[in-house]
């Protein structure tokens, strides 16, 4: 394998390890599946499904937008929340596949 392959391979693994770790929280993950299926949910909304106090929604939001994993906009008094990135948006549908099928016993 050539030099510059090496060193395309190693930068892509340090992406998806750092991915990986942002992502890396039951509530984090709870929150972007939920994101995924209703892009543009409210942090009140989120907090309510999630079962997470508003204080730590907004915590686990907050991170997850710093990390560039989501964004938000306001529509007056809320804000709303989107995935971000489309390599999140592929992950988490692969984990919901793997983990939350939608044919539950």
């Amino acid at each position: 394998m050539k030099q510059t392959n090496i060193a395309f391979l190693q930068e892509g693994a340090t992406q998806a390890t750092r991915l990986l770790k942002s992502m890396s929280n039951p509530n984090r993950l709870l929150i972007l599946c939920t994101l995924i299926d209703s892009p543009g949910t409210p942090a009140g909304q989120l907090s309510q499904l999630t079962g997470l106090s508003p204080s730590a929604t907004s915590q686990h939001l907050a991170r997850m937008k710093e990390e560039g994993l989501i964004e938000c906009s306001a529509d007056e008094q809320r804000r709303n929340y989107f995935i971000k990135n489309e390599s999140v948006k592929k992950v988490i549908a692969t984990l919901k596949d793997i983990y939350c099928p939608e044919d539950l016993p």
